[in-house]
């Protein structure tokens, strides 16, 4: 893995936080149509305050339209333009900052992207005992990257930020971590209620969405359901 920093929590260090954190997150639904595949797309944000060590919900932000084609691209950018209309203070996504900006979107300043799923090897190789613990495995000027471990039965997430200073990555993402929901203790609280979120607005579309299966419809006849049923939500 070449030249890393390991990285504890400094009981010296206190950042006194007194700032507005807001979790991003998406979810979609294809159908086919007549003319070819449909996308539902929904995108929310779950805002907190966090003044010191304590996570405050605030309200939630809901988006969703419906699209012509895969929805994977367009879920992307309006998690993005979600993310950058909250003027939060801290952005927490459930994504790869450095291939969404390869891919040319807009960054939020003080974003941490968690990513779930990476090389199984890697993770088997990160067995630090000493927790919570962060691991920096690449830092430039843009971008800080690498691994972390919050408590002894928690996976090892990677991470990516524009937030260039680990400790303050670290201690963030412990704070997120410590609720006591099985879900979501190790990982991060406010993204696992976004996550929530944006799955129980999509399910209320499935009402909608049952009526046409097994209908190979016209693009104008599935919209005009599913604009129904949006304005009923």
């Amino acid at each position: 893995m070449g030249v890393s920093t390991f990285i504890k929590l400094d009981s010296n260090i206190d950042y006194s936080f007194k700032l507005t954190l807001s979790a991003i997150d998406g979810s979609l639904h294809e159908i086919p149509t007549a003319e070819g595949i449909v996308s539902y797309v929904i995108a929310g944000a779950v805002n907190f305050t966090l003044n010191k060590h304590k996570l405050a919900f605030n309200s939630y932000n809901i988006t969703d339209n419906i699209y012509e084609g895969s929805g994977e691209e367009f879920m992307r950018r309006m998690e993005y333009d979600l993310a950058n209309s909250l003027n939060s203070d801290i952005i927490l996504m459930d994504r790869k900052l450095s291939m969404d900006k390869e891919k040319n979107m807009k960054i939020p300043n003080n974003t941490i992207g968690i990513v779930k799923d990476f090389d199984p090897k890697i993770r088997s190789e990160l067995n630090y005992n000493e927790y919570p613990w962060l691991l920096v495995k690449e830092e430039n000027k843009d971008i800080i990257s690498g691994y972390f471990k919050l408590n002894k039965y928690s996976w090892v997430f990677y991470f990516e930020s524009n937030i260039i200073d680990p400790k303050k990555i670290l201690t963030l993402l412990s704070i997120c971590g410590e609720y006591p929901i099985p879900e979501a203790l190790g990982y991060n609280y406010p993204l696992f209620l976004a996550d929530k979120l944006v799955k129980y607005y999509r399910n209320k579309m499935e009402k909608a969405m049952d009526i046409t299966k097994g209908k190979l419809l016209e693009y104008r006849e599935f919209r005009s359901i599913m604009e129904y049923s949006r304005a009923k939500k």
